[in-house]
């Protein structure tokens, strides 16, 4: 099937608005958080934003849970025969809690990252102070151990407030000179009407967790893609960004979906910022790397900048109606499509459900090898995981399984990693009786299960074993072999 990279409306540079700004109304954009004070990883929709009928970063039916209202930031390590760590935080896990207003609230984390010194960088969320009900962006980063780093930001955290209004944060990275670039996107006015619309935003931090004013409009670039239609019609487009990545000229490129329209499907967009926080227009077509198939909603959620900066798009695309595919995009670094990869760019996967999408996504230590991670739903059946190890640098052979933890009941990816010795980490939840634990498998790059890994491969943990809700959200493996996962666990 003929796909198109092209830009079908025209669309202006960037925008920027100050972070004082007064509050703004309520009006909310196409994939905004309903709820940002219950910012759920597991049970139940994190931004209202699903591929078909399941919200993408939950599953609502994955068995009876306990309802709560908290949760706090939950990061545990594992030996690399799959034992918990006692020697990190406090007997093996940490927990810190962002939101301590009246009645409890949930803190989101979406990723996990390591810098050069194997200190560990949360990106997330967490509700307003006070009486405000928005979301706050979160980079938290604690040591190479588990405790909270107070030399980061105010004592560990840096929050990023943006008008009062809710911000959908999600992953991030830290560069090898150790800054930090946090992806996501915010609702903001257009200024015609109540009209609002999704707008990227991107922040960047120094080293001490302060923003770089050599970034973007005082370390933050606040960017509308695709702006009004034209001077007589002033309806906007929409544009998130669900990841970003440095090439090896310290440019970005960010991944997530948008349209030009007010209204209908979203596309992949994938847009090029330089290393100040600029847009580079002669990217791709008119400064967007598009994927559209068939007019109807492709998304993409993740994505890894290769050594040959060459840039692999993970997540979502709907070949035909009703049914939605796992998605693996390659562009180069001018945005034009790999069609060393295949023959338009871009592969499919049917795991044989009406959805499969990929979440997760990473590179292996020497280059030869990609890895994504994420699940097949629908039909009836439980929820699975589902992963693809993809040789991009060498010689190998490419594996896509479904990679099914429960046979019962739901288990999904929702990361992956690398470590030095190209084995794959997937990384997720899965449902037992109605309890949801974190998950993590390894596997070698031809798909098998590592056996000397927890038990046949697979570890579990449960923070509280009470039928809470609990799931991977991101995965690192420090430089000595010993893997970190950090997610969300409610309270007690």
């Amino acid at each position: 099937m003929k796909s198109r990279m092209e830009q079908r409306k025209s669309f202006v540079g960037v925008a920027v608005l100050s972070l004082t700004l007064a509050v703004f109304g309520s009006a909310c954009g196409d994939d905004d958080e309903k709820d940002p004070q219950n910012t759920p990883d597991s049970g139940t929709p994190d931004s209202g934003t699903p591929d078909s009928g399941t919200p993408d970063s939950g599953t609502p039916d994955a068995g009876p849970v306990t309802t709560v209202s908290d949760a706090d930031i939950a990061l545990a390590r594992f030996n690399t025969d799959g034992t918990l760590d006692t020697t990190f935080g406090a007997g093996g896990t940490t927990r810190m809690d962002l939101s301590t207003v009246a009645g409890g609230t949930k803190d989101s984390v979406w990723g996990l990252a390591a810098d050069a010194t194997n200190r560990l960088v949360v990106f997330g969320s967490r509700r307003g102070e006070g009486d405000r009900v928005d979301a706050d962006r979160v980079v938290v980063r604690f040591t190479a151990n588990g405790a909270r780093d107070t030399t980061f930001g105010t004592d560990g955290v840096h929050t990023l407030n943006i008008s009062n209004l809710s911000d959908g944060a999600r992953y991030g990275i830290v560069q090898a000179d150790g800054k930090i670039v946090a992806s996501g996107y915010t609702s903001q006015p257009t200024g015609v009407g109540t009209q609002a619309a999704n707008r990227i935003v991107l922040a960047r931090l120094d080293d001490t967790g302060a923003l770089d004013n050599t970034f973007g409009w005082k370390g933050v670039v606040n960017n509308a893609p695709f702006g009004p239609v034209s001077a007589s019609n002033p309806e906007w487009g929409m544009a998130e960004a669900y990841q970003v990545g440095q090439f090896s000229d310290g440019s970005y490129v960010t991944t997530g979906y948008g349209r030009s329209a007010s209204s209908g499907t979203v596309d992949v967009v994938n847009f090029k910022y330089t290393a100040t926080g600029e847009r580079d227009m002669t990217f791709g077509t008119g400064g967007v790397a598009l994927l559209d198939l068939v007019n109807d909603n492709d998304r993409g959620r993740n994505l890894v900048v290769l050594g040959d900066d060459r840039v692999v798009t993970v997540g979502s695309a709907t070949p035909a109606a009703q049914k939605i595919s796992g998605l693996v995009f390659v562009t180069d670094k001018n945005g034009a499509r790999d069609t060393t990869f295949a023959s338009e760019g871009y592969k499919l996967y049917d795991f044989e459900r009406p959805e499969q999408a990929f979440f997760g996504v990473a590179k292996s230590a020497d280059g030869n090898w990609v890895a994504a991670a994420g699940y097949r739903a629908g039909g009836g059946q439980d929820d699975d995981g589902v992963l693809a190890i993809i040789p991009v640098g060498a010689n190998g052979t490419e594996v896509a399984k479904v990679a099914t933890i429960s046979e019962t009941d739901h288990d999904r990816f929702w990361s992956v990693a690398f470590d030095a010795s190209n084995r794959v980490y997937a990384a997720g939840f899965v449902t037992e009786g109605g309890d949801n634990k974190m998950v993590v498998v390894r596997y070698t790059t031809a798909g098998e299960l590592d056996t000397t890994f927890g038990t046949g491969g697979i570890v579990k943990h449960n923070f509280i074993a009470s039928k809470t809700e609990e799931t991977v959200r991101g995965i690192v493996v420090q430089s000595d072999g010993k893997i970190v996962v950090a997610g969300t666990a409610d309270k007690q």
